[in-house]
This record gives C-alpha cells, structure tokens and sequence, in this order.
C-alpha cells in the first residue's frame, strides 16, 4: 500500500529536486567520498580508543507504547454495522408549510447592509426550534429543502438528506448560520418524534464551512458526514447512539483535499496536500510544503504518513529518515539517512544560526541592512552523522542483516569515537548493540539506548527541538529506538 501512497503523493506534492541524486540502499556510507557511490568498508575492527561498555540490568524501565509506531490495519477485520429497524417518524400532514423566515432574513439583510447597520438583527434566531417543531407536527423535509434550494442552498453543501443513522430513513442535516447557533444540526426520527443533535457548535468558522461528502469512508455500510471548515476537516459517524467525531484534522492550512480509496480495499484515505506555512510562523524559514495521508485504524482515522519537499537541512534528512523508518519503509529510510551523511549541499542549523535566519528575514523586510548570514555549525554534522550511522544499523538488524549491521557498528566506532560531539552517539550505539548481543531481541537493546537518551538527554536537541521550527518533531528518549 505504502509504494501506492508513496507515488499517488508525488504527483500531489510535487516535489522538488534538489539537484542531488538520490543514493542507492548502502550498508557502509562514508561521509567523507564527495558523491553519493559509497564503496565498501573493511569488516574488521579498526584501532579505537576504547569506550565504556553498558551493562543491561533487571531494573531497566519499560519501553513506552509508541502511538504512531502501529501495524497497517487490516480492514477485513472491519465489522459491519447491520441497518437498525426502520425508524419510527411522526405521522405526516401534507398541509403543513413551513415557515423559516428565509425571505425576510434576505430582505432584512438588504436594508442592513444599504444602512450599515448589524446584520446579525436579521436571523431567525429559532430556526432550529422552527425545524424541529415542524417536523414533529408532521412536516415535510422535502418542503423544508425547497425553501433552502430557493434561498441559494445546494444539496450536499449546505445541507443533506441521506440516512446517517442506518435505519433505511433519511436524515436531515443543515448548516444553520441564521439562528443563535453557528454549526449544524441532525434531524432523525426516534421513537415516533424528530430527535435534534447538534455538531460543530458554536464554531466561528461555521459559516464558511460546507459538506464535504456523506459517504461510507470506513467500510463498516455507516455513512459519514465530512465537513470542510476553514483550516479542518471533521467527520462524524452514528455509533447507534449519538453521532461522534472519527475524523478530526485540525490546524493544517490544506488548499487540497481527496478522499479516495488509495488502494481499492473499501476504506477510503483522506490526503491532504498543498499544506501552506501558518500565518503565525512568517519567520520559520525551515518550514517545508507537505502532503498528509489519514487512514481507518479500526476507531477513528489518524496520520499515517507525510511526504515533505526535499530537505535543505540536514536535521530535516535526518527527521525524515526516522518518519520512514517508524512506518516500515525501511529502503527510503537508509536512503535519507545516508544523505544525510553523504550530501555535503546540506545546510545545518544551531540556535545561532536560527536567530540570524530570523535577523536576515526581519531586515528584508523592513528594508535595513542585512546582518551577516551565519551558514555552518560545524559541531552539527558529526552529531547528525553519527545518529545516521547508529540508526542504519538498527535498520539492519531489524532486517536480519547483522553482518552488515556490525560493519555500520565499527564504522561508526572508526570515524567518531575520538569526535566530542559524536561520541555520545558512538556511547548509545555501544549500549544497544552490547546489550542486544546478550540477548538478541530487539526490546533489550532498544531499552539500553533509551536508557542513555535519558540520562543523556542533550543527545536529543541536535535531533530535534524547539529551535528546528514549526514543524519540527521534539525528540524524546524512546525516539532514538522505536522498535520492539
């Protein structure tokens, strides 16, 4: 599925070269060879200062539950939903009219915008108590969708009629922006009278909201209502009782949605793309275009994958590299870890030279002299270099490589223990690989790792911090060894 997302995305995303070719899977990248062809190191272990050893012990603390580290659901296992009995509705008067105020509310907003007096003076303030009235004195919703039709409303934008509770009758469901409500309301029959459940209350942005789609997104024969609402997108479905939210992307500027079945397997995926930089975050010059992919786990959908823009920082490389191999794709995750050691075009990034990034963009601006751009942090490289390394020999080992595993382990011992800035890393790759010897399981040599991330914790900030920007992920201990 993922190499099905992986090229659907790159024809959303669109994204751009960075005039560097994209290094074949190695088990020995050299970061000093000025291209991305790495030859093969010596197997044998090079003279070393020798480096203390980590003992494993009982009382290593148990490994925490990593969310976004999960198996791909398997969506044979969706259970579902048999239609409940057919709704019991009032019985219905065709005499009925209703009466929603639509034609005086326009004509009231006429005048108030001729006079430019507050149009807020002009809503049906009991619109919603109007619909619900009327319906249970046995009206008829499809009087109710003519008057909206009349008014400038379309189906499926501004309202729907389409059964959401599975009980083979239609629902009612409308954006109500004239009443003291700004949301939407579901209108559905219960036990002889019209129930009302309200959703997306009070939001400010309600207005500008529309239907998305009501479709069934998660195979379980429930359709669900998907909102498009200024920066989100919500869904909800009827779990029998009330209508909860299954769906909830929030905060993510997105100029693109689709919501297809990317791999034909009746649950649908929601990718989001053309994500744009956070009008609070105009100086975050790191920031990165990006496409997101959501996807059904079974009780709601949640991130499942991002693909951003070709990095131009190392630590992006890096982040990257850790995302992909969090999700498995283990061959795109040694390929940015070795450009992160191979790729010289890479830019570093420190506090300092955070804080003048920011200088130079505030003084463009403004139109003052620029300050002297600051482009290297040279104690970043051999940190970042010797993460990479470390996290290719865990990738090899997690594939039952161990040869080649141990000779990424040497070679990371050859290159940074007598470096002050990686050495730290050389240290943790120690910890894991002696106390995975003595073992050979995964969970024993992933704790000894954490273990030194968090009595070592300045070993993170390189990685990922407050400083990286925006988008930045904020490295913790259980970061540096995700598997189990």
């Amino acid at each position: 599925m993922k190499q099905i997302i992986m090229g659907l995305l790159s024809g959303i995303l669109f994204l751009t070269a960075c005039g560097q070719s994209t290094p074949a899977p190695q088990a020995t990248p050299q970061p000093d060879q000025p291209t991305t062809t790495s030859s093969p190191l010596p197997t044998d272990t090079p003279t070393r200062t020798a480096l203390p050893t980590a003992t494993l012990t009982a009382s290593i603390t148990p490994l925490p539950t990593i969310p976004t580290f999960t198996p791909t659901f398997d969506v044979s296992t969706i259970v579902t939903v048999t239609p409940a009995p057919k709704a019991e509705c009032p019985k219905e008067n065709p005499d009925l009219v209703p009466n929603l105020k639509l034609d005086k509310t326009n004509a009231c907003l006429k005048v108030a915008i001729a006079n430019q007096t507050n149009p807020s003076d002009c809503a049906n303030v009991d619109m919603d108590n109007d619909v619900l009235q009327y319906l249970n004195d046995g009206g008829d919703i499809n009087k109710i969708i003519t008057q909206l039709k009349n008014n400038g409303q379309e189906e499926n934008s501004t309202f729907a009629y389409k059964d959401l509770t599975n009980d083979t009758i239609a629902d009612f469901v409308y954006r109500d922006t004239n009443s003291r409500y700004d949301g939407y309301h579901i209108y559905f029959c219960n036990n002889g009278k019209y129930r009302t459940e309200s959703i997306l209350h009070g939001d400010p942005y309600a207005y500008l909201s529309n239907i998305l789609m009501v479709k069934d997104l998660n195979a379980n024969n429930v359709l669900e209502i998907a909102i498009k609402i200024a920066n989100a997108l919500i869904a909800y479905e009827w779990d029998g009782n009330s209508f909860i939210e299954i769906l909830g992307i929030r905060g993510e500027y997105g100029n693109h949605y689709q919501i297809i079945d990317i791999n034909n397997d009746g649950s649908m995926e929601i990718i989001l793309s053309g994500i744009s930089q956070p009008y609070w975050e105009p100086h975050d010059v790191m920031w990165r275009q990006y496409s997101a992919i959501y996807s059904w786990n079974g009780s709601t959908y949640d991130l499942s994958m991002k693909v951003f823009e070709d990095p131009t920082y190392r630590f992006q490389t890096i982040q990257d590299a850790d995302f992909a191999s969090k999700q498995n794709e283990f061959d795109r995750a040694l390929n940015l870890f070795e450009e992160a050691i191979l790729n010289k075009n890479l830019k570093s990034l420190s506090p300092e030279i955070k804080i003048n990034l920011q200088e130079v963009w505030a003084s463009q601006l403004q139109g003052q002299p620029i300050p002297t751009p600051i482009s290297e942090d040279f104690s970043e490289y051999p940190r970042l270099a010797a993460y990479a390394y470390y996290r290719i020999m865990l990738i090899h080992i997690v594939q039952n490589h161990e040869s080649d595993a141990a000779t990424v382990y040497n070679t990371l011992q050859e290159k940074f223990s007598n470096d002050p800035n990686g050495r730290p890393y050389v240290e943790m790759g120690i910890a894991f690989w002696n106390a995975y010897q003595s073992t050979h399981k995964m969970y024993d040599g992933c704790a000894a790792a954490i273990e030194y991330a968090t009595e070592h914790p300045e070993i993170l900030t390189p990685l990922g911090s407050d400083y990286h920007g925006w988008q930045s992920h904020i490295y913790k201990p259980e970061d540096v060894c995700p598997f189990r």
